[in-house]
């Protein structure tokens, strides 16, 4: 596999180097494409060198708000069990989520509970890491794609 091999020659030349790299998503892509389970996978990449992995694609865990903004892309279930997944093998991950779209304080409340949950479980994540909706460049914004979508963040939600 591409990642897998990409790692491991990276490695060979820099064995010093930590490599934080491939999302939930990317996994997930990659156990489908290799046909191997997502821990298989996951095994593939630590042997190969990943140290830790980014929470990204996350969005918000939250299956109707992401199938709005994020039709067709990593499942809540799916991201949840490839974090999960990795923390029970030994790789960390970060954890994220994207606020200033289409989601509610109780889609972030969740989002947030869900998240202490599986740090409660695993004591994986290393951070956590909330990320601003970048309107600007967002198809879903931009060509209305998605209704009611909000362009960012309040400077009050940023500053909570």
């Amino acid at each position: 596999d591409y990642y897998i091999e990409l790692t491991r020659a990276i490695k060979k030349e820099l064995p010093e180097l930590h490599i934080h790299g491939f999302s939930p998503e990317e996994v997930l892509y990659g156990a489908i494409r290799s046909r191997c389970t997502i821990r298989e996978y996951l095994t593939g990449l630590k042997e190969a060198g990943v140290g830790t992995l980014p929470g990204t694609s996350a969005e918000v865990l939250d299956q109707k708000v992401r199938d709005l903004i994020s039709p067709g892309r990593i499942t809540k279930d799916q991201w949840v069990e490839v974090v999960t997944t990795a923390h029970e093998l030994g790789i960390r991950t970060t954890s994220t989520i994207m606020y200033g779209h289409v989601e509610s304080p109780r889609h972030v409340a969740a989002h947030l509970g869900l998240l202490r949950d599986i740090q409660k479980q695993t004591g994986g994540f290393t951070e956590f890491v909330p990320l601003g909706f970048v309107h600007s460049e967002a198809p879903m914004y931009g060509k209305s794609l998605v209704e009611n979508v909000r362009p960012g963040a309040t400077g009050a939600e940023v500053m909570k």
